[in-house]
Formats: C-alpha cells, structure tokens, sequence
C-alpha cells in the first residue's frame, strides 16, 4: 500500500513539474548525424527569418541564431553559445548557399516551407 502511495505521488509530482517548452524539433536529411535540433524561436522580418535554435547532444547543447533569407535560399549564423540563449554574443557571418545534407540546408528547407 505505501509503494502505490509512493508511485501515485511520484507520477503527480513529475507531471505537475514537467516545463512546458514551445521547441520544435526539425527533420533532418543527415540520418547519422548524433544530434537533435530544434527551432526555439522564429521571427519574420520582411523576407528574412531570425532563427532560435537548440543542438542537442549526449552531453552538450549548443544554442544559436541565424538569419534565413527565403527568396534567396541563404543563410547566416547571428552567433552561438554554450551556456544559453542569452548569452549567445552578436557576431554576424557572411551570407552562405548551405550545402545538401547540412543543418544549414535543413534549416532553411524547414523555415522557407
């Protein structure tokens, strides 16, 4: 009786305490590749998008923004980071044509839908 007890209150707990998040996993071409990524945040400005988005690894998470140009088909990274979304620093790259089979490629395929 006290272990149904015990699970009862371990399952509510559990429930009641999972965060709620608005990540969106995207599919990938690269069927090998070891991590996940997933779209945290997505804002349109005129023809281009700002990209959030979350690596997930074994081990590790690497958060990040892009700029995807959707006519064009180009992107670029705004910056990365290792601790969290806030913490990812300004440091603009140049425009690139992401090459199949990549998580630019990906990104883009996914974004421009």
């Amino acid at each position: 009786m006290k272990y149904l007890f015990f699970l009862t209150i371990m399952a509510l707990t559990h429930l009641f305490a999972a965060q709620k998040t608005n990540e969106i996993e995207f599919p990938r071409s690269a069927y090998q590749d070891r991590y996940k990524y997933y779209i945290l945040e997505e804002k349109k400005q005129n023809t281009t998008f700002v990209v959030t988005y979350k690596r997930a690894g074994f081990d590790s998470f690497l958060f990040g923004k892009a700029e995807i140009n959707c006519p064009s088909r180009v992107i670029r990274s705004l910056g990365t980071s290792t601790a969290s979304v806030k913490n990812i620093p300004l440091q603009p790259s140049g425009w690139v044509q992401p090459t199949i089979g990549t998580i630019e490629f990906d990104m883009v395929s996914y974004v421009c839908r």
